[in-house]
């Protein structure tokens, strides 16, 4: 389907794509489908899981509890829901620049990289002491970091730990109640999938596009926190992908879409949704304007930072959804 499209057709595809207009599908295999989903606020990447799988927020509990969805830093120093086997090899690929920007605000914190590496090598040992029924919880990571001679005060910790879980060794179980769970990757009952270089990179555009496409190389380099060589390197990888230009721009999407007829189309557009803050609709591009208008900014996704759950109709979000 090579060729020119418009913004409407877009947004119908990204809707598609995204499983926010398909059948039901599992939780564990919803999560694998999107790569990675923003999740920083629990409850609401609970929510965006289950809009695109089970329609169920307890099923989705159910697979996080099982541990076949885990939460962790993968990409962008930010909270992500992903599939417990591709751990590894996507924070490996996605979290060096992280790490860098990380280290350089360690002096600041008083952290020098010893005591870092004293920190890890404690976090790990205890981590692999517990079983997964018994996870470490957060203030416990602390005390481990305390005792390891690394004094977790003045946000230090919490430094620690974000560093950590994004390295492919340590992600969030189960929350305990309200407080957050750690456990090692070591320990999850899957087999971590082992990609590198361009074989990661592959895989990376592959399901990138094929989940959030029709996307551009800046929305993946935005969503991923690459380089642009390496995204467009793994947009060139990418398989069983097709190009289509909007308004001049160029954009990729998985070929199965080629087989999306107007019907399908129009359904998806026509269908009013409610979904939650920071959801992937929005945080999975960089150009956030080609759904959410301007003037709506403030009340769904400012600049600095913040969401709220948001209404979208015929593609375009249209407001903040009432509590």
């Amino acid at each position: 389907m090579a060729g020119m499209t418009s913004l409407r057709e877009l947004r119908a595809r990204r809707l598609i794509a995204q499983g926010l207009s398909s059948p039901a599908r599992g939780a564990a295999e919803a999560a694998r489908w999107m790569l990675a989903l923003q999740g920083q606020t629990y409850p609401a990447g609970i929510r965006a899981l289950s809009l695109r799988g089970p329609r169920d927020d307890a099923a989705v509990l159910a697979a996080v509890d099982a541990h076949e969805i885990v939460r962790a830093w993968p990409q962008r120093g930010t909270l992500h829901f992903l599939a417990a086997e591709d751990v590894r090899w996507l924070m490996r690929l996605c979290n060096p620049r992280v790490a860098r920007a990380q280290a350089r605000r360690r002096p600041r914190l008083g952290l020098d990289e010893r005591q870092v590496e004293v920190a890890r090598e404690a976090l790990h040992a205890e981590l692999l002491l517990r079983e997964l029924h018994e996870p470490l919880t957060r203030p416990q990571a602390y005390e481990v970091f305390a005792a390891a001679g690394v004094d977790p005060g003045d946000g230090r910790g919490p430094h620690l730990l974000r560093a950590f879980g994004g390295e492919g060794e340590v992600v969030q179980g189960p929350k305990a109640g309200a407080v957050e769970t750690f456990v090692h990757v070591a320990q999850l009952p899957v087999t971590q999938r082992e990609l590198e270089g361009d074989e990661a990179l592959a895989e990376l555009g592959t399901r990138y596009l094929h989940s959030h496409g029709p996307a551009s190389v800046k929305d993946l380099v935005w969503w991923a926190g690459l380089t642009v060589a390496q995204a467009r390197k793994a947009v060139a990888l990418a398989r069983d992908v097709v190009p289509l230009t909007v308004d001049g721009e160029e954009y990729w999407m998985g070929q199965w879409q080629e087989g999306v007829g107007k019907q399908e189309l129009d359904a998806a557009l026509a269908a009013t949704h409610e979904l939650p803050a920071f959801d992937e609709i929005l945080l999975g591009y960089g150009d956030k304007s080609l759904v959410l208008p301007e003037r709506l900014r403030p009340e769904v996704l400012t600049k600095n930072g913040l969401s709220w759950p948001f209404i979208m109709s015929d593609g375009v979000v249209t407001g903040r959804a009432e509590p």
